[in-house]
This record gives C-alpha cells, sequence and structure tokens, in this order.
C-alpha cells in the first residue's frame, strides 16, 4: 500500500491532473487537496511552473522562514505577460516598489513596523461602530419581500466601505474600486487570453493612477487616516514610507482588503446554515461566533493559495526542490491536513484548535487586515442572525468563483426567510 501511495507514479498522475482553473478544482478543490497531500508533501506543476506544497508543517514553515524562502514573486502575475500587456504598463509606468505582501527583511520589517502602528488596535475598535451601522442600514434598505443575494446586498460593497474608511477614500469610489480590484485578481492570479490580459493591464494602470493621485492629495494634505499615518509616520528616525510604498501598500489594501472578507462572510453564511443547528446555536449564543469564524477561516479560506520562491535548495520530505524555484503553498489542504486537524473536513465550530489554519498566513508577513476582517464577519454574522432567525439558502443555488488560482469565495448567494 506504501508504494502505491508514494510511488512516482501517483505522484506524476497528481501533477498532471491539477489544473486550478478547470472544472473540477474551481467547483470543489477540497478532495484533490486531500489526495495530492496524502501522497506526497510535494510534486511539480508543468502546467503552472510551481512547485506545490500540501502539508501544513511544510506551508507555515515556508511562510515563516523568510531566510530561506522569499515573498518577492507574491504578486507577479501567474501568466507571463504578453508583449502587449508590458508594453501597457510600461507606457503607464506602473512600477509599484515592494513594500510589504512582496517585500523581505530587512525592507519589509521597516515598511510593516510602520504599517502596524498606522493601522492600530485602536483603529480597528472604533470600527465597530461604522460596520454594525451599515449591516443595519442595508439590511434594512435591501433585504426586502423575503429574498435578497447576500453578496449583492451586502457582502460586496460593506468591506470596501470599511477599508475605505480606514483609508481615508470617499464612498463614491466603492463600485470603481470593486470592479478594479476583481479585475486585478484576474491580471495577477488569472490565466487570462493576451488580449484579456492586455485589457486587464490597462485596468491595473488606470488603478495605479487613481491610488498615485489620491496618496499625493494625502501627502499635500494629511487627515487622521491610515494613508497620512503611512505618509508621516516614524521608524526610529527613518522617516515615513515614501509616496510609492504607501501606494504600493493601498494598492494591496484595495485588492485583498476587501475582496477577502466579502469572501469571508458570503463562506461564513454558507458553512453555517448548511446545517440548521450551526445557524441557531450562534444566534441564540453569539460568544460562539469568533471560534465558528475560525472554523470557517480553516475550512474554506478566502485566499487557498499563496507563493513564494525558494532562496536555496529545500526539501519536503524525500522531494529536493531547486533554488530559485517558484512555490505554490496549498493553504486549503495545510487547513484540511488530518496531522493537525482531527476529522479535517467536517465543519466544527467547537474546534478547539480552528484559529491554527493559515489563512491570513504566518510569520512577519500574516495580513495586516486579519483582525478587521475577523471583526467584520462577527458583526455581520450577529446582525444577520438577529435580523433573520429562519435565514435559509436558495435550495437551487451552485457555487460560483472567480477563476483564480488563489482567490475563494461565491459571487452570489440567494437566500430567503419569512417575512
Amino acid at each position: 500500500m506504501s508504494e502505491q501511495v508514494d510511488g512516482p507514479g501517483l505522484i506524476r498522475d497528481i501533477a498532471q491532473r491539477y489544473d486550478p482553473f478547470g472544472a473540477a478544482l474551481l467547483d470543489d478543490p477540497y478532495p484533490f487537496f486531500a489526495e495530492a497531500q496524502a501522497a506526497t508533501p510535494a510534486f511539480f506543476s508543468e502546467r503552472l511552473q510551481h512547485w506545490v506544497i500540501t502539508r501544513h508543517a511544510d506551508v507555515r514553515e515556508v511562510l515563516r522562514n523568510t531566510t530561506l524562502y522569499s515573498a518577492a514573486n507574491t504578486l507577479e502575475t501567474l501568466k507571463p505577460l504578453c508583449p502587449y500587456a508590458r508594453q501597457v504598463l510600461v507606457e503607464g509606468a506602473v512600477r509599484p516598489p515592494p513594500a510589504l505582501t512582496n517585500n523581505d527583511p530587512p525592507s519589509h520589517t521597516r515598511a510593516r513596523r510602520i504599517a502596524n502602528a498606522a493601522f492600530t488596535p485602536r483603529r480597528v475598535a472604533q470600527m465597530e461602530d461604522f460596520i454594525r451601522a451599515t449591516t443595519r442600514r442595508f439590511i434594512a434598505e435591501r433585504f426586502r419581500d423575503g429574498r435578497a443575494d447576500l453578496i449583492r446586498d451586502l457582502a460586496w460593497e460593506l468591506p470596501a466601505l470599511v477599508i475605505f474608511d480606514v483609508i481615508g477614500l470617499s464612498d463614491e469610489e466603492v463600485h470603481r474600486i470593486k470592479a478594479a480590484a476583481q479585475n486585478r485578481l484576474l491580471f495577477n492570479w488569472g490565466f487570462p487570453s493576451d488580449e484579456e490580459q492586455t485589457a486587464l493591464a490597462r485596468d491595473t494602470v488606470a488603478l495605479w493612477h487613481f491610488i498615485q493621485a489620491f496618496v499625493q492629495r494625502r501627502a499635500e494634505h494629511p487627515g487622521e487616516d491610515f494613508t497620512s499615518d503611512l505618509l508621516r509616520g516614524r521608524d526610529e528616525g527613518a522617516g515615513g514610507l515614501s509616496q510609492g510604498e504607501a501606494c504600493s501598500v493601498l494598492l494591496a489594501l484595495l485588492v485583498a482588503g476587501h475582496e477577502t472578507t466579502t469572501s469571508l462572510i458570503g463562506n461564513a453564511v454558507r458553512w453555517l446554515l448548511r446545517d440548521r443547528s450551526h445557524w441557531d446555536a450562534v444566534r441564540e449564543d453569539p460568544t460562539r461566533l469568533p471560534n465558528a469564524v475560525e472554523e470557517v477561516l480553516r475550512i474554506e479560506p478566502s485566499i487557498h493559495t499563496w507563493r513564494r520562491r525558494s532562496l536555496a535548495p529545500a526539501r519536503f520530505g524525500d522531494i529536493a526542490v531547486p533554488s530559485g524555484a517558484n512555490l505554490l503553498l496549498l493553504i486549503g489542504a495545510a487547513n484540511h491536513d488530518p496531522a493537525v486537524f482531527a476529522d479535517p473536513e467536517r465543519f466544527d465550530m467547537g474546534r478547539m484548535n480552528a484559529r491554527e489554519h493559515l489563512s491570513f498566513g504566518y510569520g512577519a508577513h500574516i495580513c495586516l487586515g486579519a483582525p478587521l476582517a475577523r471583526l467584520e464577519a462577527r458583526v455581520v454574522l450577529e446582525e444577520l442572525g438577529r435580523a433573520f432567525p429562519d435565514l435559509a439558502i436558495d435550495p437551487d443555488w451552485q457555487m460560483q468563483v472567480l477563476p483564480t488560482l488563489s482567490f475563494r469565495g461565491p459571487t452570489e448567494l440567494p437566500v430567503f426567510w419569512r417575512n
């Protein structure tokens, strides 16, 4: 049996079948993740030109060890740029300097310290009243006649409004930025045709110029917001972030800073309503919500793969990986690793170690906005439970997701209730 499970033929078969843009994995990647994880700690995907890492301990170590693994490739386009798309970016002068997500120490250490000082726990805690009031307003205005689309009517816009309030942007830009953010996901983590990639590159140029103009205004007229704090921050006398670095931070926040929370809210409602006892339990005892949110993050992360690059030869079990290799970390597989999580395919709101998931990363690059995402999910679930005790999902609904390598969440979620 061990020869069958660990044999090179099985590993080759798994590598050949790994197609993250195929219908089967877009529909549900977790059966494949479990199969790959059981067979091997790593395999090479010819299709993606990445070494795919499957197990929790290895994924966590790669995320932790900034000496042996670089974050420099994290925001590179998965599909190499075609000449036309490259020219669009060159002409548009889109050259975001590394700041947080795709930066390595010691430069990352300085930038992260300044960002942490600006994204304070106090600033996050102060957002609760805004999140709750906006959720209640959307429910009152949009959840009528016994039916709604949870994504369109609540989860799509709310996280963007929250991050806009933190950053200092006007609410009027929500629709523009949400569209630009989804295009950015497809540009960086999708596999578009050359024509599509060129169009998406133009969208990236427009978003970058928008961010540059906003940061310039904040540099000239600072306010009491995160962006202003980034620019005037201090790091042991080194000054705040440059305008270019601040633009890079905002580019990341204006994509992952709300799209992931939109997915988290959709995934949370979906998993809690799969079994009525779960919904009733958190509705009747909201103190169970924080751990329930952690279990949602574990079982269905908004980002289920992430990337690194090896800086030296590495080994994962018996698999040797060369220096300079692109690594694809299967966060979703790691979160279902039976070596860490008992009965990993079961949704268990009381799971004692649910917070050991890697959905927000690990180590120096752990997600800056994780506390805010957790707060938003908790408040939204509290308000939905209070307003709709009998909330249910349309039984004919089938989950659809954006065709990207890394980001996963329902693009719509029709729900109903008794008036």
